[in-house]
């Protein structure tokens, strides 16, 4: 059941120290619902966004999350300014976390529309790339403890551990998988990576990137998985010859990774891609799995396992290109 709204907005001024009140619903997401707020301070009201857990499995501390977020902002990183966070909304017992509300697009389909000509997409690309690199370039000791380091090994690992929970044949993934493991990209020094950058977590005005939003799976791994999930067919919302979230080239995201420092790597990013893929099937198919089990009535999760097969066709496709 959800929270009554009179006790969220309670539990929202105690976060924030001062009376808040709730404006709106911005997205109702699986893991977590994102509300538009005011918060009356001192100086006059200040529009604010406060994110709260749907009761979902956390990855991790919102306050973990949180103080990685204001990090990666002092190092140039494009983000929303952290003004509260905690890991128990009072009178709700849920994470909660609010930041400041940066003005801009975030509905893909919208992003897409408002592109006035294929130049303006490519440079939203190069924003991108010159973002992650800023990430990337921030030292991992940076992030916080709770932030886990993930090699190619441990994440092949990690997905046939989820996969065998799913406890149904998936012999598209499982074949995936097993050509991961034999061909994995040669180790690199990990780096902070956002692990959901996309067309969709993304704030775009009419200049471009405004804000990375989301960091709830930002972990410390292969910084070319930043790149490959930004790229994926299912972030491109049917632009498919644009393949960076449907509005930009390849060549202008590696652009400006590289002229901001970053170093591209061909093999890893295909491998990502496809690894990607894979992790992608498998979130689907365990929302899926959620919903037919009894466990959630979210209709979202349930529409989520008929994602499944576009993403075991791509995971196939990819390796079919890349494959020695």
């Amino acid at each position: 059941m959800a929270p009554d709204p009179a006790v969220i907005a309670a539990g929202l001024s105690e976060l924030a120290g001062c009376p808040v009140t709730v404006t709106g619903a911005a997205s109702l997401g699986a893991q977590r619902s994102t509300l538009f707020i005011d918060l009356a301070r001192p100086g006059g009201v200040e529009s604010a966004v406060a994110q709260i857990s749907t009761g979902a499995v956390e990855t991790r501390s919102v306050t973990a999350e949180a103080a990685l977020i204001t990090t990666v902002g002092r190092h140039g990183v494009p983000v929303p300014t952290v003004h509260a966070a905690t890991d128990e909304l009072p009178g709700v017992g849920l994470p909660a976390m609010i930041v400041s509300r940066e003005e801009g697009r975030t509905i893909p389909r919208h992003i897409l529309r408002a592109l006035p000509d294929r130049a303006a997409g490519d440079e939203l690309a190069r924003q991108c790339g010159t973002a992650l690199a800023a990430l990337h370039a921030i030292a991992p000791t940076e992030a916080p403890e709770a932030f886990e380091d993930v090699s190619p090994a441990q994440f092949v690992e990690l997905q046939t551990q989820r996969l065998e929970l799913l406890g149904r044949p998936r012999p598209a993934i499982r074949f995936g998988l097993r050509w991961l493991a034999d061909n994995k990209p040669a180790p690199v020094p990990s780096t902070i990576v956002h692990g959901d950058l996309r067309n969709g977590n993304i704030v775009v005005d009419d200049d471009g990137l405004v804000a990375v939003l989301d960091w709830e799976v930002a972990q410390r791994s292969d910084p070319m998985q930043d790149l490959a999930w930004l790229c994926l067919r299912t972030w491109r919302f049917g632009s498919n010859n644009r393949p960076v979230g449907g509005f930009g080239d390849l060549d202008a995201l590696v652009g400006g990774y590289e002229a901001a420092g970053g170093t591209f790597r061909q093999h890893a990013f295909d491998w990502w891609t496809a690894a990607r893929c894979a992790w992608w099937a498998i979130g689907l198919a365990a929302q899926a799995l959620a919903f037919t089990t009894g466990r959630t009535d979210a209709i979202m999760l349930a529409a989520s396992g008929r994602r499944v097969p576009e993403l075991e066709f791509d995971l196939l496709d990819q390796i079919r290109r890349i494959a020695p």
